[in-house]
């Protein structure tokens, strides 16, 4: 089941995933989700078990900020059905586009955000390449 959350809960499912580093405090990360931001968790069997955070950038565009889902629950579609419902709200939002960042070391995600309509838009090149982030975007 799939429905808004707290950023509390997100953060519960947050500190299940292996692959996030904390690379800010709670506190930091909260003052991203500004009003309009949503969050949505998936429950299965009463287990959180996935999360997606994002807010507006502008009256047109949202970014989708960060999200996952736990090990255990990795193909099951979860994250794909997470995003299918952040579209569904946008849209009923009147947002036009969407942005989301993702690094190389995901593939999963990588091959889900193309084979769900998104566009590579540009790469964030850093100094080491681990580190790039490949921007997306999608019209809604």
């Amino acid at each position: 089941m799939i429905r808004e959350g707290t950023f509390e809960e997100a953060m519960s499912v947050f500190d299940n995933i292996p692959e996030f580093e904390r690379y800010a405090s709670e506190t930091e990360m909260q003052s991203k989700l500004i009003e309009g931001s949503l969050i949505l968790v998936t429950e299965k069997v009463g287990e959180l078990i996935g999360f997606k955070m994002g807010y507006p950038l502008n009256d047109s565009e949202f970014y989708s900020w960060l999200g996952g889902v736990v090990p255990k629950y990795r193909k099951a579609s979860c994250a794909k059905d997470m995003l299918k419902a952040q579209e569904k709200w946008l849209k009923a939002h009147d947002y036009k586009r969407v942005r989301v960042k993702s690094m190389n070391r995901f593939s999963g995600m990588l091959c889900m955000l193309i084979r769900n309509g998104y566009d590579i838009e540009r790469v964030d090149e850093y100094a080491h390449p681990e580190l790039e982030r490949i921007c997306f975007v999608k019209a809604l």
